[in-house]
C-alpha cells in the first residue's frame, strides 16, 4: 500500500507536519515513492517512519527517566545538605557552650590570679611590716630599759641617801 503524508499522519496518530518532517529524514529517502505528483512511502517506508518515532519516543522516555533521576538526585542532595546544615548547627551549639564554659573558666582564673597577686603584694610587704614592727619593738625595749635604769638609778640614789639604820631596818 502507498501512504502520503496525510495517511501517514492518520495511521500513526501524528501531525501532518511531523509526517512531512519524517519523510525528509535521510533514513526514509530510500523508501520514497512519487505517486500522482505526491511524495509517498510504501509499507516498508511506513515501518521505517514508525521506527524513527519509536526511537524518538524512546529518546523522550529516556530523557524523561533521566530528568526524573536528576530530580530525585537533586532532592536527595537537598535532603543531605539539610541534614548537614542541621548537624553543623548542633555542632555550633555545642561549640558555643564550650566557648561559654571556657570564658567562665578564664574569668574565674583571672579573679583567682588577681587575688593571688594581692596576696603576693601582702607577702612582699611583710618584710617592710616586720621591719616596722621590729623597730617599734626595739624602741619599746629601749624605752623599757631606760625606765628600768631610771628606776634603778632612783633607787640607788634613794638608798644612798638613807642612813645606815634605815637601811638595816628597811629590810
Amino acid at each position: 500500500m502507498i501512504y502520503d503524508a496525510f495517511k501517514i499522519a492518520k495511521h500513526l496518530d501524528i501531525s501532518k507536519v511531523t509526517a512531512y518532517a519524517k519523510m525528509k529524514l535521510p533514513e526514509i529517502k530510500p523508501f520514497l515513492i512519487f505517486h500522482n505528483g505526491k511524495t509517498c512511502v510504501d509499507d516498508k517506508g511506513l515501518e521505517a517512519i514508525k521506527q524513527t518515532l519509536k526511537y524518538n519516543q524512546n529518546s523522550e522516555a529516556q530523557a524523561e527517566v533521566a530528568a526524573t533521576a536528576v530530580t530525585l538526585l537533586k532532592e536527595d542532595m537537598i535532603e543531605i545538605l539539610k541534614n548537614n546544615i542541621e548537624f553543623i548547627k548542633e555542632q555550633l551549639n555545642v561549640k558555643d557552650g564550650q566557648l561559654y564554659n571556657i570564658n567562665k573558666l578564664l574569668e574565674n582564673t583571672q579573679v583567682l590570679f588577681k587575688q593571688e597577686q594581692e596576696k603576693n603584694k601582702i607577702v612582699l610587704s611583710l618584710p617592710e611590716t616586720i621591719k616596722e614592727h621590729d623597730i617599734q619593738l626595739v624602741n619599746t625595749l629601749n624605752e623599757s630599759l631606760e625606765r628600768q635604769r631610771a628606776i634603778t638609778a632612783a633607787e640607788e640614789v634613794s638608798r644612798r641617801n638613807k642612813g645606815i639604820f634605815q637601811r638595816l631596818f628597811a629590810r
